[in-house]
This record gives C-alpha cells, sequence and structure tokens, in this order.
C-alpha cells in the first residue's frame, strides 16, 4: 500500500475553458456557444474566443492507501483536477485512470433533490452509487445515526442548512464503503463535532489500505488526515511533498506584499546583537494600540517561513521603541490557533521583570527565549506591548496580530496541543 502501486494515474492532464470574447451575454457570445457545442471547441477560431487554461498539462500517480491533499489559492485549478478525476469533467488532453470503486463529494448538496426529503434523497443516492435495496436497508440505521440530523430526515432537503447537507452526504458515502474517497471543501462545513467524526471515520478508512484525496483551505484538518500535499498554483504543481513541506508553500503563496514593520519605521533600527539571527517579514494587516511604544523589529534563531521542528528553542529579540514616556509596560509574544485561541507564549507579566524607558525617543531591545512544545500543524503569531493591570485587564501600546505563520513539524512525543510537564509515579496492582 504506498505510491508504488498507483490507484489513480494522471497523464498530460489539462483543462482549457474557452469564454466568449463579446461575453456570454451578447447576440455573438450566444452563437460563439452554439458553435462550440455544435463543432467542439478544437475547431473554434481565436476570434471568437478566449483560451483559459484552468489547469496545465501534469502527470500524477496516487498510490493506494495514501490520503493527499490538493491546497492552493482560490482559482488554482484544485477543483477542476478532482472533478477530472472523478469523472464529472471532461479534460481537454490527457486521461485519468483509477482502479477501485470512486465515490466523491465534489460540490455541497450535488446529487440532492432540494423538494425530497432526507431520507429520499438516501434511497436515490444510494440507488446511484450502486448501493442495491437490500443492501441500503441493512446500512440505513448506521447512515441515519452517522447524519444525526433527527426528524429532519423526513423533512425536504431545500429546508437544510449547510451543516446538515454535508452530514447527510458524507453519511451516505460511509456506507458505500469506497476504494478511493476524494473530498472538495465539504469537510470545512460541518460543525467541530461532526468534523471530529468524520476525521474518526476517515482514520479507520485509512487503516484499511483505501486511498483519500481532498481539496481544503483547513491547514489543520488536513495535516491530521493526510501525509502527502500537492500545491498548485494557477493551474500547475509547484509542490508535490510531505504534507508539511506543501503547507509550508501554501503559507508563503499567501503572504501579501506588504511593507515589513522595519520598512514602515520612520527610523532604522539597529541590527541584532547576534548576528545568526534572521529578522522576521512581521505583516501589519491587523494592529492596534495607541503607538505610544512601537515595535520596530523582531529577531529570531530560527526563521518563521520555515519549518520548525516541535520541542526547539526559539530565541527572540525585540527591539522597540519610545514615542511618549509611560511608566511601565509589558511584552507578550504568543501563537494562535485558527480559532484565535492563544496556545502560549512568553509574556513579561509572569515574570518579576518590570520594563520601564528612560525617556521618549529612546530605544530598547528585549532577549528571551521559549521552547516550542507544540502539537505539529501551523500557528499565527501574536506579538504586543501593553501595559497590564492584571491578567484579564490590559491597555495596548501595539499590537500586531496573526502577523507571521510558524509551521511547526516532528513527531508527537506529546498529548494535545502542548506538552503539560508530568512525571509517571509508578503503579500497583493485585
Amino acid at each position: 500500500m504506498s505510491r508504488d502501486t498507483p490507484v489513480i494515474t494522471i497523464e498530460n492532464l489539462s483543462k482549457v475553458y474557452h469564454i466568449p470574447r463579446s461575453g456570454k451575454h451578447s447576440f455573438r457570445g450566444a452563437l460563439s456557444v452554439i458553435w462550440s457545442a455544435l463543432w467542439r471547441q478544437e475547431r473554434l477560431s481565436g476570434d471568437a474566443f478566449i483560451a483559459f487554461p484552468a489547469l496545465e498539462a501534469m502527470n500524477l500517480t496516487v498510490g493506494q492507501g495514501e490520503a493527499v491533499a490538493v491546497i492552493g489559492r482560490n482559482g488554482s485549478g484544485k477543483s477542476t483536477l478532482l472533478q477530472m478525476i472523478a469523472g464529472t469533467l471532461h479534460p481537454t488532453t490527457g486521461s485519468v485512470r483509477t482502479v477501485g470503486r470512486v465515490s466523491a463529494l465534489l460540490e455541497l448538496g450535488s446529487g440532492f433533490n432540494p423538494e425530497f426529503s432526507g431520507l429520499e434523497n438516501v434511497r436515490l443516492n444510494a440507488s446511484i452509487l450502486g448501493l442495491s435495496r437490500e443492501a441500503l436497508e441493512r446500512k440505513l440505521p448506521a447512515i441515519l445515526e452517522f447524519a444525526d440530523i433527527g426528524d429532519f430526515i423526513h423533512q425536504p432537503v431545500r429546508t437544510y442548512s449547510s451543516g446538515m447537507s454535508i452530514r447527510l452526504a458524507f453519511a451516505i458515502l460511509t456506507a458505500v464503503e469506497p476504494e478511493i474517497l476524494i473530498i472538495d471543501e465539504a469537510l470545512s462545513v460541518g460543525d467541530a463535532f461532526f468534523q471530529s467524526k468524520c476525521v474518526r471515520w476517515l482514520e479507520r478508512f485509512l487503516q484499511q489500505g483505501k486511498t483519500f484525496i481532498c481539496v481544503s483551505h483547513d491547514m489543520f484538518l488536513i495535516q491530521r488526515i493526510c501525509r502527502r500535499g500537492i500545491v498548485l498554483n494557477q493551474g500547475r504543481v509547484i509542490c508535490d511533498s510531505t504534507i508539511s513541506e506543501a503547507v509550508n508553500v501554501y503559507y508563503k503563496l499567501h503572504t501579501p506584499a506588504t511593507p515589513s514593520i522595519a520598512a514602515q519605521s520612520q527610523t532604522a533600527s539597529t541590527a541584532p546583537v547576534a548576528g545568526s539571527l534572521h529578522e522576521l517579514n512581521l505583516i501589519s494587516k491587523h494592529r492596534t494600540g495607541t503607538r505610544e511604544i512601537t515595535i520596530e523589529q523582531v529577531f529570531t534563531n530560527h526563521p518563521l517561513n520555515a519549518s520548525i521542528v516541535t520541542g526547539t528553542w526559539l530565541e527572540v529579540e525585540l527591539h522597540l521603541r519610545c514615542h511618549t514616556l509611560v511608566p511601565e509596560f509589558d511584552v507578550g509574544f504568543g501563537f494562535r490557533d485558527r480559532s484565535g485561541q492563544l496556545i502560549g507564549g512568553f509574556h513579561t507579566l509572569y515574570t518579576e521583570h518590570k520594563l520601564t524607558f528612560s525617556a521618549a525617543g529612546s530605544t530598547a531591545v528585549l532577549r528571551f527565549k521559549c521552547k516550542l512544545d507544540l502539537k505539529p500543524q501551523a500557528y499565527l503569531l501574536l506579538v504586543g506591548i501593553a501595559w497590564n493591570a492584571n491578567h484579564s485587564e490590559w491597555y495596548d501600546y501595539d499590537c500586531l496580530w496573526d502577523c507571521a505563520v510558524l509551521t511547526v513539524i516532528g513527531q508527537e512525543s506529546f498529548w494535545g496541543l502542548s506538552r503539560l510537564p508530568g512525571e509517571f509515579l509508578g503503579w500497583t496492582s493485585s
């Protein structure tokens, strides 16, 4: 069960869309569409259509038992690729060969008749997917239990929320027992409890040696499920590697061309004392505070745009500038998850050090280190200066929210998101 036993083989696969040059709502555009339908796109003149290459020619294989995430920015060709693998979209060139039963969940609500009840749609979809009536009746209780939408199963699907629709669609897939499962963004729709249920099912699915390929923007979720990542950018494969490396490339694609904090500073700051430190290109998309004190530059001993092994000691050097003299302040440097929950970090409030400036216009350098005992996944950096009255009351001077991405990799050696110090004290039996 490896890439040496391919179950999906993609050869010279591409997709080009032809867009009417005069607009699809114009008379000429309508004639162009009719011409395309009658004579195929290959025989169109260049004057009538603009060619848009949604996916450039690529060659890929996916092995039996692999869990693969296709990631990239919106419009990069991810969904187009999955549709061609599933067979719902014809390629312009090339071919896709699959081995085994393929089931796909490509579009929210696709395949559901909105006027039918949930139960009627279960029977219809199960039949389309190849389940016999006897097999469906045998598996129906498990489907309804997995969907867990209660009496709504007897209501028209048009009355469902997006979360209820995805519950029902995924529950049907669990009963079909495919060898290859393809999912496009669907796992990001359900609530946290349903996502957890789906992940546990997918883990059992993969333990059986079956194959999973998905598209998602939820980097935390796919890093839990997948081991391989394929990054698309403008219809081309730019990375095919481990999921950690692929996510790292993905985050680099999302780094906006915003000036760094150092570039925005009116006065150049001093160079770091330690020559081996790396300056962080902090993005100030969300910056709060009075700016009586400002963060000028941040240096670390590991570049945050590269992956960092869990358990690594991160040394940090902050360059600060005082614009208005304040009596006292604290500095925090921490990491948040995608929900905004603070996972951990360093904060002077929890130390005995009291920070002050001697005069307005002066600068200071603060150094500390913290151990990154974090679960392997991606985190967002928060760095800030504030006056803290206590643990729950503070006044911001300069806070940079989600200003950099830290991707933690490596083998988990503890349970949960971060390590809690503990010691085994022995056991007795009788």
